[in-house]
């Protein structure tokens, strides 16, 4: 996502965010289902949810993610017609695979675009039943 300067707006500079988040696994089987999750997220595509633009690496079993920032807030579970959305793509859903951790945090807004971002890539599970989504739902919004 590119942003424009306000610094000096006569200049046509594009400016981007991003983040570097390390995650020692600790053992190949964890990096490996990481890594594999990864791949996962990078062809999945949900309806409304987007997924930020990401690569990463894996030295060993240190995992690198270098992923888009994206300059929002984190009002995605607190206003009903994001939270609607949520819901609808990520609970009712039809992929076997999909965010299991509900966390106002994990979706940033970009209101003037009206575009949601799911954030927390290990949140992103296989998670087929729609009756354990629907309880792990209800358990977040208490």
């Amino acid at each position: 996502m590119k942003h424009k300067s306000r610094i000096n707006p006569s200049l046509d500079l594009d400016i981007s965010f991003q983040f570097t988040k390390i995650i020692d696994c600790k053992t190949d089987e964890y990096a490996k289902m990481m890594v594999d999750k990864l791949n996962r997220l990078k062809e999945e595509k949900f309806d409304k949810i987007l997924i930020p633009k990401f690569d990463y690496s894996l030295n060993g079993t240190v995992l690198t993610q270098v992923v888009e920032y994206i300059k929002g807030r984190k009002c995605g579970m607190t206003v009903k017609k994001y939270r609607d959305k949520i819901y609808k793509d990520l609970v009712e859903g039809d992929s076997d695979w999909t965010f299991d951790d509900f966390n106002f945090n994990n979706f940033i807004v970009v209101e003037r675009l009206n575009k949601i971002y799911a954030v927390d890539f290990q949140s992103y599970n296989f998670l087929p039943s729609k009756e354990e989504r629907k309880k792990l739902w209800e358990n977040n919004i208490r």
